[in-house]
């Protein structure tokens, strides 16, 4: 469409659309463009048909998916609700609590979820609710916290049935009511006549006519009844109004629903007090600040604190002095007993808390001993371990020197040279006690007596002395359960001793003739050293023979016992073979029958 100006006065085919307010300005479509435009609209039509097309053929595919898509949008729905419980549970503190149907209510340190969400701090509290206990009576101050208590355990009870996760302590748990009633706050209403009071009872009469349809012919309900009463038959007669909403508490009671009351009637606190089923607690209201605490007590009734609090709000002295005066002496007396009662409570969840935070703080000291107890355990176990290396090491080298002695006596068989060795394995000895046996771990020698353990320092073993080591060159030691005589130089004393009951005197056996003049031993003799045999090939009965009259000679020893058994009699007859050639063996023989027989052969060693 071109706008052609009238005064042009110039003729140009094509079809007017519209013309100005002035008339002055004509919209004309030229003929040559209108088979253009014609074009233009019919492609565009046929566009819009495709679209609709195309459209309603998806529509029919996704009709067919109707099923599926309504499950996807009831999972999502799903799914959104539990981010939006869980979201709830981070903004509340909420916790997992234990579900019954039996009526049960344990909640540790329960809070309001509005109040959670609304301050810093809240108080939490302790609310029981289990049986044989019905009715639940909650007394104290106004602004103490009573209603929001009955809100507590309500909400509770809804949110649990929602699938919420409440505002409490672990290990809490909840009952799973059916029905949860509340007669909570002023439902009077001009415009159908009802009063604060006659708006009470007409909720109270409907709920009792719940209660007996749920009953039915006189039966107790189940336990799946909450009924959440603030305050109940206010606004009449004080006489009255507790007369009546203790005879509305019995038969709720009677019927076998939960009930939570709060009320400032006395009359309901004693009635809470003496009947069985039913049971007081009250919010604690502290004199010294003249403030409430929100702090829940349960199995106490508590005082009403109303001048205490009317004082706190502003209101003149004179007036609570004269409503003070104006008080009955009993109900007086009642307040008082309610006040030190709270007190006396309050003191002892204090030790109670003392208490605790004293065992907490005990059983973190004992865990701590234990934890030391279990490092010094370790660090004991590998003091030990390098203690027993360094021994090990010492060993090693001292046996190392005492063979190459050995050696070089084997070669050259004198006396002086067996002087000589002698001299230095105690050397070696010496060497070797200072190095693994530090004075200030040792006993002296002259303080040893029969029943201290010693250490033989010649073979590493740990024994226990049988006889004082006082003016004797060699002196007897128990090993496990061999006796041995042992040099007093081979020995060091060990602290921490240990009588030994089996300490006594050598025997010496009865001389008999022979080219010495000495006596041949007996088993007991002192001077003997044991050698047992058993169990071992012919070589290595050799070999061990000659170490053992090695360290006997070296030692002092004049006898060696040699046990061999009887067997087949070859390890015997190759063992005296060796035994007539042997440098060290002065005479050998047999021994006796109660010296073992002929499978022990008795060695007299030569004098050094």
């Amino acid at each position: 469409v071109v706008p052609i100006k009238a005064e042009m006065r110039t003729k140009i085919p094509g079809i007017v659309h519209d013309v100005s307010a002035s008339g002055a300005t004509v919209f004309l479509e030229p003929r040559e463009l209108v088979e253009l435009n014609n074009a233009v609209k019919v492609v565009d039509l046929e566009v819009d048909r495709e679209v609709k097309r195309i459209l309603q053929e998806l529509s029919a595919l996704v009709a067919q998916l109707v099923p599926v898509l309504l499950d996807c949008l009831a999972g999502l729905a799903r799914l959104d609700c539990i981010t939006a419980k869980a979201g709830l549970r981070r903004l509340v503190g909420g916790q997992p609590v234990v579900l019954n149907d039996s009526g049960r209510v344990l909640l540790r340190k329960a809070r309001h979820p509005l109040l959670v969400l609304a301050r810093d701090h809240v108080v939490a509290n302790d609310l029981t609710l289990e049986e044989p206990v019905r009715v639940l009576v909650i007394s104290g101050p106004n602004t103490g916290g009573k209603t929001v208590t009955l809100k507590i355990l309500g909400l509770f009870a809804l949110m649990v049935r929602a699938g919420l996760q409440p505002s409490c302590g672990v290990d809490s748990e909840m009952a799973l009511f059916q029905q949860v009633y509340a007669d909570i706050g002023d439902a009077q209403d001009l415009t159908k006549d009802l009063s604060s009071f006659s708006a009470h009872m007409t909720q109270m009469v409907t709920l009792l006519e719940l209660a007996a349809a749920q009953s039915g012919e006189g039966h107790r309900t189940s336990p799946g009844t909450l009924v959440l009463l603030d305050e109940p038959v206010t606004s009449t007669d004080p006489a009255e109004g507790a007369a009546l909403a203790e005879a509305l508490l019995l038969r709720l009671a009677d019927l076998g629903i939960k009930v939570v009351v709060t009320t400032h009637y006395n009359s309901l606190k004693a009635l809470a007090q003496t009947t069985p089923g039913f049971l007081n607690a009250s919010v604690e209201f502290d004199i010294a600040t003249l403030s409430p605490t929100y702090r829940l007590f349960i199995g106490i009734p508590g005082g009403s604190s109303a001048i205490e609090i009317a004082g706190r709000l502003g209101m003149d002295e004179s007036i609570l002095e004269q409503a003070v005066s104006l008080l009955r002496r009993e109900d007086l007396s009642l307040e008082q007993m309610l006040s030190e009662l709270q007190d006396k409570q309050r003191r002892l969840d204090q030790d109670v808390a003392r208490i605790a935070q004293l065992k907490a703080e005990s059983d973190a000291a004992a865990q701590e001993a234990r934890s030391l107890a279990d490092r010094l355990r370790q660090s004991e176990r590998e003091d030990r371990k390098a203690a027993k290396k360094k021994v090990t090491e010492e060993l090693l080298h001292a046996r190392a020197e005492i063979q190459s002695v050995l050696d070089g006596l084997k070669r050259e068989r004198t006396l002086l040279k067996a002087r000589e060795a002698k001299e230095r394995v105690a050397d070696i000895e010496a060497q070797v006690r200072t190095r693994l046996v530090p004075a200030s771990e040792s006993v002296p020698l002259e303080r040893l007596k029969a029943g201290d353990r010693v250490e033989i320092l010649g073979l590493g073993a740990i024994g226990t002395l049988l006889e004082s080591p006082e003016q004797k060159k060699r002196v007897r030691v128990r090993v496990g359960d061999t006796e041995m005589s042992v040099g007093v130089t081979q020995l060091a004393g060990l602290f921490g001793t240990e009588a030994d009951p089996t300490s006594g005197s050598a025997r010496r056996a009865p001389t008999r003739p022979g080219p010495s003049s000495r006596p041949w031993p007996r088993a007991e003799d002192d001077t003997e050293t044991v050698l047992d045999l058993r169990g071992k090939t012919a070589e290595e009965a050799v070999e061990m023979t000659i170490s053992a009259l090695d360290r006997a000679t070296l030692g002092g020893a004049s006898w060696v016992r040699v046990i061999h058994g009887h067997g087949t009699g070859r390890l015997k007859a190759v063992l005296r073979n060796y035994l007539k050639e042997s440098p060290y063996v002065a005479r050998f023989r047999p021994g006796e029958r109660g010296e073992g027989g002929d499978g022990v052969t008795i060695v007299e060693l030569k004098a050094s």
